[in-house]
């Protein structure tokens, strides 16, 4: 879905995906911690565009890209299926070596239940991706069943961890988040000036398309 919603806050911004994210994407989806622990991704950058070209259509989807407040993309998240009430978090990938997972779900869930206004938030995880299901178990999400062989990734049969997350319990659980999101800010800053600094980003757009 095409919006223009943008989160910012400690050291990161949420902005709307655009079509250039393309090789980012697909760099970011096939580095070797996100493989097998995610959904497969379309092939190549023309499969990716394709997919976003659809998804731009699609009503009840925000698929953002996660950045530092310099520019610097680090991952994506998004809220998707929306039911009412309920809806779907999920598309999360962080690049290695950027403390932005606590500080990215924080705004992403402030989102879901503050802007919004959900109830309750639905994850659905591939069993191996056991940091996932950890952070999940932090922020409140409930395991409510694992379904055998839901999903086929690289070919094979995975299991998938079911999640719910209550919009009461969000807000009783943000406050312990709050401390571990505001030293990841100040880490978020520093991994971001030594990238500025030294090293080269990864692929980012495709001249010619339009988001």
């Amino acid at each position: 879905m095409r919006h223009s919603i943008q989160l910012d806050g400690f050291g990161v911004r949420l902005r709307p995906v655009h079509a250039d994210d393309a090789p980012f994407i697909v760099w970011l989806r096939g580095l070797e911690h996100a493989k097998g622990r995610i959904g497969d991704t379309t092939p190549g950058i023309a499969g990716q565009v394709a997919w976003l070209k659809a998804y731009f259509e699609r009503p009840g989807d925000y698929y953002f890209m996660i950045e530092t407040e310099g520019g610097v993309p680090v991952g994506t998240q998004g809220v998707y299926d929306l039911r009412g009430a309920s809806a779907e978090v999920g598309r999360w990938v962080i690049r290695p070596g950027v403390q932005a997972a606590v500080p990215s779900y924080v705004l992403i869930l402030d989102f879901a239940f503050k802007k919004l206004e959900l109830r309750e938030l639905r994850a659905t995880t591939i069993v191996s991706n056991r940091g996932m299901i950890s952070l999940n178990r932090k922020v409140g999400f409930e395991q409510f069943r694992i379904e055998p062989a839901a999903r086929i990734i690289n070919g094979q049969p995975v299991d998938i961890v079911h999640c719910l997350l209550r919009a009461e319990t969000w807000f009783r659980t943000r406050e312990i988040l709050l401390p571990l999101a505001q030293v990841a800010e100040r880490l978020v800053r520093e991994w971001e000036q030594e990238q500025l600094l030294s090293r080269p980003e990864p692929p980012r757009g495709i001249r010619g398309e339009d988001g």
